[in-house]
């Protein structure tokens, strides 16, 4: 295919497609990134010229995909028409001699740099040639070498630092970036209108470029894929995605369409293709092939709703829904190739007028996680600026708990990353601390109970169940703690109970005159005396049979002396395997 078409091209742009007329043309508005040519070196004339050839080639000699035929238009952008790829097949392998010729141009453009570190477009191209070619270190060492303008040198460096996954440093160098351009630029580069849902945009749109940057820090916060981590990778990946669309805009591309508007929104919102091939619209379709621009698999919706930005800490675990449709944004993480809802628990123990949260997770076989090692980490958060609380464990198993003491309502974060397997998933919720004067506390489930006779929560949290979904037939444990005195003399009634919702009027009736225990399928009364040394906690192993599949109300209750304290919380149980 020639570089400039007669009839409607269609291209797919990341996850989507576009229809122009356009063709990249060779004389633009000036743009001071690109140099004029009497400043331009030798060798950074001819890596232009190469370069141009390059895309021609590589354009000319995509492979064909045979995916993505059916998909439909999900977000039209002007000549971009975007759907979202996440469950199509991969793109083709590249062809080899197309790897050649991005090397022969890499190694071009390390001459041209050296020759001159103050060419912007020499420096742009080198770094984004080796991120497309899967060189982070020679992308790092290109950033670092540039010597031109300030703000395009750090966001170069903020750019392949982000690619290698070096987010501190990535973070700093795009800071340093924006703080080097003009307001109007550093407005232009942190405006997340393309982000929020529309009905946000009008009030974002009436701040103040100072008032929206204030406000930024806190949607970003919010999407931030894992709190665990330092720094902030999606706050990075939005200048990367406005770093490289610049250096997009600087020459020719596999699309063969010139910059325009419409570009720039869908790698703002979807980020950049990082493979390319061309679909044939079939045997009667008059059109020449389709190019296809696949963005790094899977993405994910990491914005939250409105109610969660407006009131974080009336937020709930729904606010996030990663595989939402007709996203707003998507973005694919490099240190973990899927992301998926974290089985969880959150319980809650006074000391004090403080509360200690057990946030406990599990790994169900369905996250595909991987082998061990796992990083856990539970993080609690105002998202008010004040400093996140941050517990975190290496070499951590496929279930447990970690605990961290709170005195406010928080966010919590309940998070594991699995660096081998490249998968992660979390939870996200608000977590009250308890009354000041509760007399009881949250229970936790447990792989078996304690039998000592002092279990506490520090050891019982390490071998915690580390979710609300059990499977049936199986034993497991419960620790608790009580503010009650308790002896021989004045004990205290403990039942535990579990009751199945959502039965049916028959199986109701069935339970009602003795016909039927799987409406209540545990039921445990018993005298608690006291411990020998007054402490708080208890534990105690539960056969839970083997009952139905659905939810279950798991309560406990402590009386005495005319007053009954109550916990429960509502269970899943898994169907047998």
């Amino acid at each position: 295919m020639t570089a400039v078409v007669s009839t409607p091209l269609l291209a797919q742009a990341g996850t989507g497609q576009a229809t122009t007329t356009d063709s990249m043309s060779s004389a633009s508005v000036r743009d001071p990134l690109r140099g004029s040519p009497s400043s331009v070196s030798s060798l950074g004339s001819s890596a232009r010229g190469q370069q141009d050839a390059f895309e021609r080639n590589h354009r000319l000699g995509l492979r064909f995909y045979n995916g993505g035929a059916d998909a439909t238009c999900e977000v039209p952008l002007g000549r971009i028409c975007y759907w979202n790829n996440n469950g199509d097949v991969p793109p083709p392998a590249e062809r080899t001699d197309a790897k050649i010729e991005r090397e022969q141009l890499l190694e071009l453009l390390g001459r041209a740099q050296a020759a001159d570190p103050k060419d912007d477009w020499v420096s742009g191209m080198r770094v984004r040639y080796a991120m497309e070619g899967g060189l982070p270190d020679t992308a790092l060492v290109a950033a670092r070498a540039c010597g031109g303008t300030d703000w395009w040198c750090q966001a170069l460096r903020g750019m392949a630092l982000h690619n290698a996954n070096q987010h501190v440093a990535g973070g700093q160098a795009f800071d340093r970036a924006l703080a080097s351009m003009s307001e109007s630029q550093r407005c232009a580069w942190s405006d997340l209108t393309m982000w929020l849902d529309p009905l946000m945009q009008p009030a974002y749109k009436a701040l103040s470029c100072t008032e929206r940057l204030a406000r930024n820090e806190r949607i970003f916060r919010l999407a931030q894929p894992l709190w665990m981590l330092p720094g902030n990778d999606i706050k990075n990946e939005l200048f990367a995605r406005r770093t490289m669309s610049r250096v997009h805009s600087l020459g020719r591309i596999p699309y063969d369409l010139q910059w325009g508007d419409d570009l720039l929104e869908s790698q703002v919102r979807y980020g950049w293709p990082t493979a390319w091939s061309v679909q044939n619209g079939g045997v009667a379709d008059p059109r020449p092939p389709q190019v296809i621009g696949h963005e790094p698999t899977p993405s994910y919706d990491f914005m939250p709703l409105i109610e969660a930005i407006d009131t974080p800490l009336d937020a709930k675990s729904t606010d996030w829904d990663m595989k939402r449709k007709k996203a707003r944004m998507r973005y694919s993480t490099r240190y973990a190739a899927g992301f998926g809802a974290l089985p969880h628990q959150i319980a809650r123990f006074r000391r004090g007028d403080t509360t200690v949260v057990a946030g406990g997770y599990r790994l169900m076989r369905e996250l595909e996680m991987g082998r061990a090692p796992y990083q856990a980490g539970l993080v609690l958060d105002r998202v008010d600026g004040a400093k996140p609380i941050v517990v975190t464990k290496d070499s951590a198993g496929a279930n447990g708990a970690l605990l961290a003491a709170i005195q406010a309502p928080m966010l919590a974060s309940i998070e594991v990353l699995a660096p081998v397997g490249k998968r992660a998933a979390r939870a996200r919720t608000v977590v009250q601390p308890l009354p000041a004067d509760a007399r009881l506390s949250d229970y936790l489930l447990l792989q078996r109970g304690d039998p000592s006779p002092t279990p506490s929560l520090e050891r019982n949290a390490a071998q915690a169940y580390g979710s609300l979904e059990i499977d049936g037939g199986t034993q497991i444990g419960i620790y608790w703690e009580m503010y009650r005195q308790a002896s021989p003399g004045a004990p205290l009634q403990v039942s535990l109970r579990a009751t199945r919702l959502g039965a049916s009027f028959m199986q109701k009736l069935g339970s009602s005159i003795g016909l039927s225990k799987a409406l209540t399928p545990v039921s445990i009364k018993y005298n608690d005396n006291g411990r020998p040394d007054g402490g708080a906690g208890r534990s105690l192993t539960l056969n839970f049979p083997s009952v139905p599949a659905g939810d279950y109300q798991l309560t406990l209750l402590v009386s005495g002396a005319g007053v009954t304290d109550s916990t429960t919380q509502r269970i899943r149980v898994r169907p047998a395997k």
